[in-house]
């Protein structure tokens, strides 16, 4: 079976996109991870536990999930044969 890359690594990135959003909200609004959202901030810029932060994250996800994951798929296809 081949995977389309394309949708593999944008289904994989919207999931991403979702943890990034509600990580950086939950750090907003609950307090919760602040020091982990900001080291994390030093790899994704912009990205820290504020509602901005939040949707900065959710489109690293999308970005790091569409790349990383369409990678992999298109890697799977390939070993595949």
């Amino acid at each position: 079976m081949k995977l389309n890359p394309v949708k593999f690594g944008l289904a994989f990135g919207i999931i991403y996109a979702v943890i990034f959003l509600l990580m950086g909200l939950a750090g907003a609004f609950l307090g919760w991870g602040g020091e982990m959202l900001k080291l994390a901030g030093d790899f994704y810029p912009g990205f820290g536990p504020s509602a901005g932060g939040a949707v900065i994250g959710g489109i690293w996800g999308l970005a790091i999930g569409l790349v990383f994951f369409g990678l992999g798929a298109w890697i799977y296809n390939r070993l595949m044969g």
